[in-house]
Protein backbone atom coordinates (compact mmCIF):
# COMPACT_ATOMS: atom_id res chain seq x y z
CA UNK A 1 0.00 0.00 0.00
CA UNK A 2 2.88 2.32 0.85
CA UNK A 3 4.50 1.58 -2.51
CA UNK A 4 1.26 2.33 -4.37
CA UNK A 5 0.83 5.66 -2.53
CA UNK A 6 4.39 6.64 -3.40
CA UNK A 7 3.73 5.82 -7.06
CA UNK A 8 0.57 7.97 -7.12
CA UNK A 9 2.39 10.92 -5.59
CA UNK A 10 5.16 10.53 -8.15
CA UNK A 11 2.67 10.56 -11.04
CA UNK A 12 0.89 13.66 -9.66
CA UNK A 13 4.23 15.39 -9.31
CA UNK A 14 5.06 14.69 -12.95
CA UNK A 15 1.68 16.02 -14.11
CA UNK A 16 2.17 19.21 -12.08
CA UNK A 17 5.63 19.65 -13.52
CA UNK A 18 4.30 19.16 -17.06
CA UNK A 19 1.49 21.68 -16.52
CA UNK A 20 3.82 24.32 -15.09
CA UNK A 21 6.25 23.76 -17.94
CA UNK A 22 3.49 23.99 -20.54
CA UNK A 23 2.36 27.34 -19.21
CA UNK A 24 5.77 28.70 -20.10
CA UNK A 25 6.78 26.70 -23.16
CA UNK A 26 3.68 25.24 -24.81
CA UNK A 27 1.78 27.28 -27.44
CA UNK A 28 -1.53 28.68 -26.25
CA UNK A 29 -4.73 29.36 -28.13
CA UNK A 30 -4.26 32.70 -29.89
CA UNK A 31 -7.45 33.53 -31.78
CA UNK A 32 -9.24 36.78 -30.89
CA UNK A 33 -12.47 35.48 -32.50
CA UNK A 34 -12.56 32.29 -30.38
CA UNK A 35 -14.21 32.71 -26.94
CA UNK A 36 -12.10 29.81 -25.60
CA UNK A 37 -8.79 31.58 -26.30
CA UNK A 38 -7.01 33.73 -23.76
CA UNK A 39 -6.78 36.68 -26.17
CA UNK A 40 -10.48 36.58 -27.12
CA UNK A 41 -11.80 40.01 -28.06
CA UNK A 42 -15.60 40.25 -28.53
CA UNK A 43 -15.08 43.46 -30.51
CA UNK A 44 -12.38 42.12 -32.82
CA UNK A 45 -13.13 43.31 -36.35
CA UNK A 46 -16.29 45.07 -35.19
CA UNK A 47 -14.95 48.53 -34.35
CA UNK A 48 -15.70 49.91 -37.83
CA UNK A 49 -18.58 49.60 -40.29
CA UNK A 50 -18.00 47.86 -43.62
CA UNK A 51 -19.37 49.85 -46.57
CA UNK A 52 -18.17 47.61 -49.45
CA UNK A 53 -21.53 46.43 -50.76
CA UNK A 54 -21.65 43.42 -53.09
CA UNK A 55 -22.71 43.52 -56.74
CA UNK A 56 -22.87 40.72 -59.28
CA UNK A 57 -24.76 39.88 -62.48
CA UNK A 58 -28.46 39.42 -61.81
CA UNK A 59 -30.27 36.09 -61.94
CA UNK A 60 -33.19 37.23 -64.16
CA UNK A 61 -35.63 35.09 -62.19
CA UNK A 62 -33.42 31.98 -62.16
CA UNK A 63 -31.98 30.45 -58.95
CA UNK A 64 -28.83 32.21 -57.72
CA UNK A 65 -25.48 30.55 -58.47
CA UNK A 66 -24.05 28.01 -56.05
CA UNK A 67 -21.10 28.87 -53.81
CA UNK A 68 -18.58 27.28 -56.17
CA UNK A 69 -19.65 29.75 -58.86
CA UNK A 70 -18.88 32.88 -56.86
CA UNK A 71 -17.15 35.38 -59.15
CA UNK A 72 -14.44 37.97 -58.59
CA UNK A 73 -16.05 41.32 -57.67
CA UNK A 74 -16.30 43.68 -60.64
CA UNK A 75 -18.11 47.02 -61.11
CA UNK A 76 -18.33 46.63 -64.90
CA UNK A 77 -21.35 44.84 -66.37
CA UNK A 78 -22.13 43.63 -69.88
CA UNK A 79 -25.68 42.70 -68.90
CA UNK A 80 -28.49 44.97 -67.75
CA UNK A 81 -29.46 43.11 -64.57
CA UNK A 82 -27.48 43.60 -61.32
CA UNK A 83 -27.83 41.94 -57.91
CA UNK A 84 -27.06 44.12 -54.87
CA UNK A 85 -26.29 42.79 -51.36
CA UNK A 86 -25.17 44.46 -48.14
CA UNK A 87 -21.55 44.35 -46.93
CA UNK A 88 -20.39 41.50 -44.71
CA UNK A 89 -19.62 41.70 -41.01
CA UNK A 90 -21.81 44.56 -39.81
CA UNK A 91 -24.06 44.43 -36.69
CA UNK A 92 -27.43 42.79 -37.20
CA UNK A 93 -29.25 46.02 -36.26
CA UNK A 94 -27.57 48.09 -39.00
CA UNK A 95 -29.98 49.59 -41.53
CA UNK A 96 -29.27 50.24 -45.20
CA UNK A 97 -30.48 52.95 -47.58
CA UNK A 98 -29.64 52.78 -51.28
CA UNK A 99 -29.69 55.64 -53.76
CA UNK A 100 -29.78 54.10 -57.23
CA UNK A 101 -28.77 56.62 -59.87
CA UNK A 102 -31.23 59.51 -59.93
CA UNK A 103 -34.24 57.59 -58.57
CA UNK A 104 -36.64 59.85 -56.70
CA UNK A 105 -36.73 57.65 -53.59
CA UNK A 106 -34.09 55.63 -51.82
CA UNK A 107 -34.46 51.87 -51.48
CA UNK A 108 -34.16 49.96 -48.24
CA UNK A 109 -33.21 46.36 -47.58
CA UNK A 110 -30.36 43.91 -47.39
CA UNK A 111 -30.53 42.73 -51.00
CA UNK A 112 -32.41 43.11 -54.26
CA UNK A 113 -32.03 42.87 -58.04
CA UNK A 114 -32.48 45.71 -60.53
CA UNK A 115 -32.92 45.51 -64.30
CA UNK A 116 -31.48 48.67 -65.89
CA UNK A 117 -32.81 47.84 -69.39
CA UNK A 118 -35.09 50.88 -69.61
CA UNK A 119 -32.35 53.23 -68.46
CA UNK A 120 -29.85 51.78 -70.95
CA UNK A 121 -32.33 51.94 -73.83
CA UNK A 122 -32.92 55.59 -73.07
CA UNK A 123 -29.34 56.66 -72.34
CA UNK A 124 -27.33 54.11 -74.27
CA UNK A 125 -24.62 51.70 -73.18
CA UNK A 126 -21.02 52.59 -72.24
CA UNK A 127 -22.42 54.65 -69.41
CA UNK A 128 -21.93 55.03 -65.64
CA UNK A 129 -24.63 54.77 -62.98
CA UNK A 130 -23.76 55.96 -59.44
CA UNK A 131 -24.86 53.79 -56.52
CA UNK A 132 -24.78 55.31 -53.01
CA UNK A 133 -25.18 53.20 -49.88
CA UNK A 134 -25.74 54.67 -46.42
CA UNK A 135 -25.28 52.38 -43.42
CA UNK A 136 -26.98 53.50 -40.20
CA UNK A 137 -25.90 51.71 -37.04
CA UNK A 138 -26.87 52.45 -33.41
CA UNK A 139 -23.83 53.14 -31.23
CA UNK A 140 -22.56 50.09 -29.34
CA UNK A 141 -19.64 49.13 -27.12
CA UNK A 142 -17.53 47.99 -30.09
CA UNK A 143 -17.72 50.97 -32.43
CA UNK A 144 -14.68 53.17 -31.98
CA UNK A 145 -16.34 56.53 -32.67
CA UNK A 146 -19.64 58.25 -33.36
CA UNK A 147 -18.53 58.65 -36.98
CA UNK A 148 -19.32 54.97 -37.49
CA UNK A 149 -23.02 55.50 -36.80
CA UNK A 150 -23.64 56.91 -40.28
CA UNK A 151 -21.34 55.75 -43.07
CA UNK A 152 -21.89 56.58 -46.76
CA UNK A 153 -20.12 55.30 -49.87
CA UNK A 154 -20.68 55.87 -53.60
CA UNK A 155 -19.54 53.56 -56.38
CA UNK A 156 -20.13 54.02 -60.10
CA UNK A 157 -21.16 50.94 -62.06
CA UNK A 158 -20.15 50.86 -65.73
CA UNK A 159 -22.37 49.20 -68.34
CA UNK A 160 -20.97 48.12 -71.70
CA UNK A 161 -21.99 45.80 -74.52
CA UNK A 162 -18.36 44.78 -74.99
CA UNK A 163 -17.65 41.21 -73.95
CA UNK A 164 -14.11 40.49 -72.85
CA UNK A 165 -14.18 36.73 -73.44
CA UNK A 166 -14.80 35.90 -77.10
CA UNK A 167 -15.49 32.33 -75.98
CA UNK A 168 -18.86 33.44 -74.68
CA UNK A 169 -19.84 36.33 -76.96
CA UNK A 170 -21.56 34.24 -79.61
CA UNK A 171 -21.52 37.25 -81.96
CA UNK A 172 -18.82 36.65 -84.59
CA UNK A 173 -15.81 34.50 -85.42
CA UNK A 174 -12.80 35.53 -83.37
CA UNK A 175 -9.31 34.33 -82.55
CA UNK A 176 -6.96 35.27 -79.72
CA UNK A 177 -3.46 34.00 -79.02
CA UNK A 178 -1.91 34.24 -75.56
CA UNK A 179 1.79 33.81 -74.83
CA UNK A 180 2.59 32.46 -71.40
CA UNK A 181 3.18 29.25 -69.44
CA UNK A 182 1.49 26.40 -67.61
CA UNK A 183 2.19 26.53 -63.88
CA UNK A 184 3.55 22.97 -63.77
CA UNK A 185 6.31 24.13 -66.17
CA UNK A 186 6.78 27.85 -65.45
CA UNK A 187 10.08 27.97 -67.33
CA UNK A 188 8.60 26.79 -70.64
CA UNK A 189 6.97 29.45 -72.83
CA UNK A 190 3.95 28.30 -74.83
CA UNK A 191 1.15 29.79 -76.89
CA UNK A 192 -2.53 29.14 -76.26
CA UNK A 193 -5.01 29.92 -79.03
CA UNK A 194 -8.68 30.63 -78.26
CA UNK A 195 -10.98 30.38 -81.25
CA UNK A 196 -14.68 31.03 -81.73
CA UNK A 197 -16.32 29.67 -84.87
CA UNK A 198 -19.94 30.13 -85.83
CA UNK A 199 -19.82 28.05 -89.00
CA UNK A 200 -18.55 24.63 -90.04
CA UNK A 201 -18.78 21.30 -88.27
CA UNK A 202 -16.18 19.94 -85.86
CA UNK A 203 -15.91 16.17 -85.38
CA UNK A 204 -19.61 15.72 -85.97
CA UNK A 205 -20.80 18.66 -83.87
CA UNK A 206 -22.65 21.60 -85.38
CA UNK A 207 -21.56 25.21 -84.76
CA UNK A 208 -20.90 27.37 -82.91
CA UNK A 209 -17.68 26.00 -81.40
CA UNK A 210 -15.30 27.38 -78.81
CA UNK A 211 -11.84 25.91 -79.35
CA UNK A 212 -8.72 25.91 -77.18
CA UNK A 213 -5.53 24.94 -79.01
CA UNK A 214 -2.32 24.34 -77.08
CA UNK A 215 -3.44 22.43 -73.96
CA UNK A 216 -0.76 19.83 -73.05
CA UNK A 217 -1.42 16.38 -74.56
CA UNK A 218 -4.57 17.67 -76.31
CA UNK A 219 -4.57 18.74 -79.96
CA UNK A 220 -7.80 20.78 -79.90
CA UNK A 221 -10.14 21.14 -76.95
CA UNK A 222 -13.65 21.87 -78.23
CA UNK A 223 -16.65 23.16 -76.31
CA UNK A 224 -19.74 22.71 -78.53
CA UNK A 225 -22.78 24.65 -77.38
CA UNK A 226 -24.68 21.36 -77.24
CA UNK A 227 -22.48 20.16 -74.37
CA UNK A 228 -24.60 20.81 -71.24
CA UNK A 229 -22.86 23.10 -68.78
CA UNK A 230 -23.71 24.75 -65.48
CA UNK A 231 -21.94 28.04 -65.02
CA UNK A 232 -21.91 31.76 -64.46
CA UNK A 233 -20.38 34.67 -66.33
CA UNK A 234 -19.40 38.23 -65.51
CA UNK A 235 -17.53 40.93 -67.43
CA UNK A 236 -14.12 39.55 -66.45
CA UNK A 237 -14.71 35.92 -65.44
CA UNK A 238 -16.45 32.75 -66.65
CA UNK A 239 -16.78 29.54 -64.67
CA UNK A 240 -18.41 26.29 -65.68
CA UNK A 241 -18.95 22.66 -64.72
CA UNK A 242 -19.80 19.76 -67.01
CA UNK A 243 -21.71 16.67 -65.82
CA UNK A 244 -19.87 13.35 -65.77
CA UNK A 245 -22.44 11.67 -68.04
CA UNK A 246 -21.95 14.27 -70.79
CA UNK A 247 -21.03 12.16 -73.83
CA UNK A 248 -19.58 15.00 -75.91
CA UNK A 249 -17.00 15.63 -73.19
CA UNK A 250 -15.47 12.26 -74.07
CA UNK A 251 -15.68 12.87 -77.81
CA UNK A 252 -14.10 16.31 -78.13
CA UNK A 253 -13.34 17.76 -74.70
CA UNK A 254 -11.34 14.94 -73.12
CA UNK A 255 -13.52 14.63 -69.99
CA UNK A 256 -13.34 18.32 -69.11
CA UNK A 257 -15.21 18.70 -65.81
CA UNK A 258 -14.48 22.31 -64.73
CA UNK A 259 -13.17 25.48 -66.29
CA UNK A 260 -12.41 28.94 -64.93
CA UNK A 261 -11.37 31.91 -67.07
CA UNK A 262 -10.31 35.26 -65.61
CA UNK A 263 -9.47 38.21 -67.86
CA UNK A 264 -7.70 41.31 -66.52
CA UNK A 265 -6.28 44.47 -68.08
CA UNK A 266 -9.11 44.45 -70.58
CA UNK A 267 -8.55 41.06 -72.12
CA UNK A 268 -4.76 41.38 -72.25
CA UNK A 269 -4.10 39.03 -69.32
CA UNK A 270 -5.64 35.55 -69.06
CA UNK A 271 -5.78 33.08 -66.20
CA UNK A 272 -7.23 29.78 -67.39
CA UNK A 273 -7.78 26.80 -65.06
CA UNK A 274 -9.01 23.49 -66.47
CA UNK A 275 -9.86 20.26 -64.65
CA UNK A 276 -10.26 16.93 -66.44
CA UNK A 277 -11.65 13.70 -64.98
CA UNK A 278 -10.86 10.87 -67.42
CA UNK A 279 -11.10 7.22 -66.29
CA UNK A 280 -7.34 7.10 -65.60
CA UNK A 281 -7.50 9.90 -63.05
CA UNK A 282 -7.89 13.66 -62.57
CA UNK A 283 -5.64 16.10 -64.43
CA UNK A 284 -5.39 19.87 -64.02
CA UNK A 285 -3.84 22.52 -66.25
CA UNK A 286 -3.37 26.13 -65.16
CA UNK A 287 -2.32 28.67 -67.79
CA UNK A 288 -1.14 32.26 -67.25
CA UNK A 289 -0.57 34.41 -70.31
CA UNK A 290 -0.58 37.75 -72.13
CA UNK A 291 -2.48 38.53 -75.33
CA UNK A 292 -0.38 38.77 -78.50
CA UNK A 293 -1.68 41.86 -80.31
Amino acid sequence: MKVKLTYILLVLGCITLMCNSCKEDCPTCQDPTNPECENYDPCFGKDTINTFFKVRPGDNGFPPPEEWCELIPCDTFNASSVRFDIPDGNPENSNYEWQIGSEAETRKGSGFEIDFSDYLRENGWNTWIPITLTVLTPMNECLKSNDEKIKTVTRRLFFTEVRISSLFSGISDDEQIYKGFFTNEPGTEVQLKLVQRNSGWFRGYSPPHFLMIGIPNIDTLCLPTKCPEVGCISYRQARGKFPANNSCMEDVSFYLSEQNQIFTEGRKELQLDLTFDPPEGRRQFNFRGTLIE
